[in-house]
């Protein structure tokens, strides 16, 4: 049996989509774990009423804690031999987890990833940068952490898009201080006991792009920094799996952390929080964390000169 869980909060309008797309599983054997995070609008009735229709939707109402701590709930009560997760506002291909699982069998390994489209709030396909199917492919544990690290990543940080050995999960639990990436952080904590893994490059999932969701929201000051501290633990995992990916790893966390601090710059631009000073505290960490690693970026063969030269001024600049 696969169990799924889907944490649930505030997305009336695009739960029922997820929900046809994860009973509509050409996989039968499933049980999908409905975890209603106290949610203020109508979704804990969707999910009571899917629960009627189809037996194997179980619902956990509980009140709002997060979704580390719905997710933590759905792993407290999952019975399946594997676990798979979907967020809320997403959907599924019908035949992903069977195709999944059977490649979790056929090779014999403890994680299996597959790859993603994106789609508007009309579930429209985004075009421009639809997902590029190729054949199945074996990974080693080093591997795996190559592909995180790679710019943009070639394995999509987190667990959707993932199907995992629930032998293999006792004892992991969501970090439910983390105000961002504790799913990517979560992830990290399972691949510790990883040996192989398949990457189906299939865009199995679909993710819907909206305003208002978790990743595309305002500027909060402890998500940057929980993010930045996620990313910095990915990168001093992938050295300690090889020391040859030194310079890939440092590549992109110097990547994804300047991205996201240029981002936040831009963000306060024109507005009043320009002056608050707890956004000026977390400029100066961003910074100060970017400046740090760029001292080991000047001589790292794997970034660009223009881009050694970019840090080379922002550690001169005060």
């Amino acid at each position: 049996m696969i169990s799924i869980i889907v944490p649930v909060y505030n997305v009336e309008n695009y739960l029922p989509k997820c929900i046809e797309s994860l009973i509509r599983q050409t996989y039968k054997d499933i049980e999908i774990l409905l975890i209603d995070d106290g949610s203020p609008d109508r979704c804990g009735f969707i999910c009571d009423e899917y629960a009627i229709k189809d037996k194997r939707i179980r619902v956990i109402h509980q009140t709002n804690s997060g979704v580390s701590a719905a997710r933590n709930a759905g792993l407290a009560v999952a019975k399946g031999e594997y676990i798979g997760f979907c967020d809320p506002d997403d959907f599924c291909a019908v035949d992903m987890y069977e195709y999944m699982l059977s490649a979790m069998e056929n090779y014999k390994v403890d994680l299996v990833a597959c790859g993603y489209n994106y789609y508007n709030e009309l579930y429209e396909l985004d075009t421009t940068r639809c997902y590029l199917v190729k054949d199945d492919e074996l990974m080693t544990r080093e591997e795996v952490f190559s592909k995180l690290s790679d710019m943009p990543p070639t394995i999509r940080h987190g667990v959707v898009t993932k199907l995992f050995r629930r032998s293999l999960m006792d004892g992991l639990k969501f970090d439910m201080r983390l105000k961002s990436a504790e799913d990517a952080n979560f992830l990290l904590d399972y691949l510790q006991r990883v040996k192989k893994a398949v990457f189906i490059h299939q865009p199995f999932y679909m993710n819907l792009v909206r305003q208002g969701s978790a990743t595309h929201g305002g500027l909060n000051i402890q998500s940057l920094k929980d993010s930045f501290k996620v990313h910095e633990r990915m990168y001093l995992d992938t050295i300690k799996v090889s020391s040859k990916l030194k310079g890939h790893a440092l590549a992109f966390l110097l990547d994804v952390c300047t991205l996201k601090y240029n981002e936040s710059k831009l963000r306060i631009v024109g507005k009043t929080t320009n002056n608050d000073t707890k956004v000026s505290e977390l400029l100066h960490f961003m910074r100060s964390f970017i400046r740090k690693k760029a001292v080991s970026a000047l001589t790292c063969s794997n970034i660009n000169w223009k881009t050694r030269i970019y840090y080379m001024l922002l550690w001169i600049q005060k």
